[in-house]
């Protein structure tokens, strides 16, 4: 059995506090409890809990008022389904430096995976790239991201780039994405996902995203696993 990762003790502080907010506890207005406050009920030191907050006010999710303390500015991460926009784009927008670990790259049939080959339109025996990548913002990890690219539109991959924007490398090389499709749903998280996006909840946003070129041919299957206390979505009838 793989050994679980230990939550550092700063990550300790901001799922907590990320939680509290989530569920409601702390509304946004509303005064989080102080530095010294927190020191004594997880009995961390005053630097570590400094820097936790200092990660959430990064974040936008709270507004620091020397004198005064803590404040809840908003929730945190809000993505409006009806706009295409890149995990990147997302973390840029709110201020907060994106990040991207490559967990895994292969070369797969497209048997392996018959939903997302029926997706992409692909035959059994055609070749997918496989792709498992770990996104955070401000070092915080956010989403375990699954991606699959046919082999036929990218003969020779540069795995530099997935250290980046996979959206930004496919427009460097020509390819302009022309629409999308998104599904959402809840599910509970696995050990693995649950570890290695470091959060105490087991529930996760799964969102499945497919990227198509001109003449609607798709191009890319993406599967991101998000934690529920830093990503929502939503949908609205108006521009």
């Amino acid at each position: 059995m793989k050994k679980k990762k230990k939550i550092s003790k700063k990550q300790t502080i901001v799922n907590y506090l990320l939680s509290e907010i989530n569920n409601g506890n702390f509304k946004v207005g509303d005064r989080i409890p102080s530095e010294i406050e927190l020191c004594k009920k997880f009995d961390f030191g005053r630097q570590t809990v400094h820097s936790a907050l200092s990660d959430i006010a990064l974040m936008g999710i709270i507004k620091r008022i020397p004198g005064k303390g803590s404040f809840v500015s908003r929730h945190p991460v809000n993505r409006n389904i009806q706009k295409k926009k890149s995990f990147t784009e997302d973390m840029e927008s709110i201020g907060m430096k994106p990040g991207s670990k490559l967990i895994e790259f292969r070369v797969i049939k497209a048997k392996e995976v018959p939903d997302v080959a029926k997706e992409l339109k692909v035959d059994s025996s055609d070749s997918l790239y496989s792709l498992v990548r770990l996104r955070s913002g401000n070092n915080t990890p956010i989403a375990l991201q699954y991606t699959y690219i046919p082999v036929k539109f990218i003969p020779k991959f540069d795995v530099t780039v997935l250290e980046k924007s996979l959206d930004a490398y496919a427009e460097d090389i020509g390819f302009i994405v022309t629409g999308f499709y998104t599904k959402l749903r809840a599910v509970e998280g696995t050990d693995f996902q649950i570890n290695i996006l470091e959060t105490n909840s087991k529930a996760i946003l799964n969102s499945i995203s497919i990227r198509y070129i001109e003449n609607k041919i798709p191009f890319q299957y993406t599967s991101s696993f998000y934690r529920s206390d830093l990503y929502e979505y939503t949908f609205s009838s108006y521009n």
